[in-house]
Formats: structure tokens, C-alpha cells, sequence
């Protein structure tokens, strides 16, 4: 498995700087994000809003040559886009695709592509089925230009767990089409045993999303519920059991990039650097 991390955790740090700390840190690979920054130039950067890197769907290709140099000099190769794209919008799925040529036509990134969230005020099948049939479109797309197109389990998305996620992709090409298994997004929905979810999905597993949660309560409705919030936590302090994950994917043969994804406070550096060490050592155990 490749060390990898998600740059859309690193707002307040350049192209470079991304790639050239990550190295340092002895990670193998980014999940570099691509999406717009904010039309605001001097806006706070944020996980969500501005980023000092500002690759974007637009700029890709005009900044491959840029990360392919990054790459070269750090060692950190772009394992994956993460870009904010549906499968219906194929102006912006093409340019992604492009943009993961340039950066490399042997070994393209793939490419982060979800569904609509799932709308609680309609029946769920005819969505269900109107995303597998986007998703059956998006694989044939990703075949004709040689990449391969990930879905994320996310929280609210049409399928939230594994065994959702199968159905999704089920008989599609998984050379051209694959799962993100993404830990704490699942931990909402009440994750299934992670070797049975991993088991499940098989060759569609093509990235992994490693972070953690924990539930925070907030206050009462007037019905008296407690209402309650999901706050990012370290890797060791989260619901997720981590070493048992990391454990299931090595029994399930998996390869792929196990991407850092964590959106909590604190020194970007520092929890790089400290949660990497930490996955590492559990990569490295017998």
C-alpha cells in the first residue's frame, strides 16, 4: 500500500509546498485536490474554500507540467483527484480526465466522480437506479480515454456502504471504475465489519479514505432528543477501529493508496507528519 495523503486537508499550503513537505514526511503519494477556489482572492484559505495550490478544473493541464516537476523532484506521485463533480456534469468530467493525462498518460490518477445526495423526500430506487445507470455512462467514458473514475461512500450519497456501493458498481469494468473506502464517512451510517465491507466490493476497492470521528452531543429539541454532531478526531482517538482496517486490507490484498483525510484543528505539519509516522508503523507490521 501507498502512504498517501489528501491536499484538501492542506489549504494554507502551495503546489509546491505540498508536494515538497509530503516527501519530506515520507509519504509516497497526494490525492491532489482540483476544484475552484472562492472568486474572493484574499479569502481565509479553508478546507472547503480558498487553497493556496488553486489547481482547478480549469488550470489542470496548464499546471501538469508544474506537478509533473513537483513529482519528479519529491518522489510523491498524484495518486488521485479530488475534484467536486457529478457524473452528469461531463463538460467538467472530460476536462478532469484530460487534466490526469497530462499529469500522467501512463499511470493517470484517478478521478473522484459521485452521485446526488439522496433525497429523503422521494422514493430511493428510481434514484438509485438513475445513478447506476450515470455511473454505467461514466465507465464507458473512462474506458474510451483511459481512466478510471472513483465513487466515494459519503454520508447522504445514494449508497452509503459497501454493500450499496456494490450494487452501484456491480458488473461495470472495475479496470474503469471503482469505490473510495472512506472510513468516516461510513462511521455515520454505521459502518459494516470493514473485512466483510472490503470482502464485498473486491476488485471495485481502488482508494481508501483513512480518518476518524467521534459523536459529539449538542443540545435538546423540544421533543427532548439530543441532537448530535460528528467531530473529526485523531486516528487513535476516533470510533474507527484504524489498526483492524489497516489489517483487513492487507488481508484482502489491497494496494492502492491509503489516503489521509482528516479536517479537525491544529498545525497542518504536525498532524501530517505525526499521523503519517503513525500509519506507517502499522503498514510496516508483520
Amino acid at each position: 500500500m501507498e502512504l498517501c495523503c489528501t491536499s484538501v486537508m492542506l489549504p494554507r499550503w502551495s503546489l509546491d509546498e505540498t508536494f515538497d513537505r509530503l516527501g519530506e514526511y515520507g509519504y509516497d503519494a497526494v490525492e491532489l485536490r482540483c476544484r475552484y477556489n472562492p472568486d474572493d482572492p484574499n479569502a481565509e484559505p479553508s478546507f472547503w474554500g480558498r487553497h493556496l495550490s488553486d489547481v482547478s478544473p480549469d488550470n489542470v493541464v496548464a499546471k501538469a507540467g508544474q506537478i509533473r516537476a513537483a513529482v519528479q523532484r519529491s518522489g510523491v506521485r498524484v495518486a488521485a483527484l479530488a475534484p467536486d463533480a457529478l457524473y452528469t456534469e461531463t463538460d467538467l468530467i472530460l476536462k478532469l480526465f484530460k487534466g490526469a493525462l497530462a499529469i500522467d498518460p501512463d499511470r493517470p490518477p484517478l478521478i473522484r466522480v459521485g452521485a446526488s445526495m439522496h433525497d429523503r423526500g422521494k422514493p430511493y430506487w428510481p434514484q438509485f437506479l438513475e445513478a447506476r445507470a450515470g455511473f454505467a455512462k461514466l465507465t464507458e467514458l473512462a474506458r474510451a480515454y483511459g481512466v478510471k473514475a472513483i465513487y466515494e461512500l459519503h454520508t447522504g450519497a445514494i449508497a452509503v456502504s459497501a454493500s450499496r456501493a456494490l450494487e452501484l458498481l456491480r458488473d461495470l469494468d472495475p479496470a474503469h471504475i471503482g469505490a473510495i473506502y472512506d472510513v468516516q464517512n461510513m462511521i455515520q451510517v454505521g459502518i459494516e465489519d470493514t473485512r466483510m465491507g472490503l470482502e464485498l466490493l473486491g476488485p471495485y476497492v481502488a482508494h481508501c479514505h483513512i480518518g476518524n470521528r467521534i459523536p459529539v452531543a449538542t443540545e435538546r429539541v423540544a421533543a427532548g432528543n439530543m441532537q448530535w454532531r460528528w467531530q473529526s478526531a485523531g486516528l487513535r482517538e476516533g470510533v474507527a477501529d484504524i489498526p483492524q482496517l489497516i489489517g483487513d486490507l492487507k488481508a484482502v490484498g489491497y494496494q492502492g493508496a491509503l489516503s489521509l483525510e482528516l479536517f479537525g484543528p491544529g498545525d497542518d505539519a504536525e498532524t501530517v507528519q505525526e499521523e503519517g509516522a503513525y500509519l506507517r508503523s502499522l503498514l510496516e507490521r508483520a
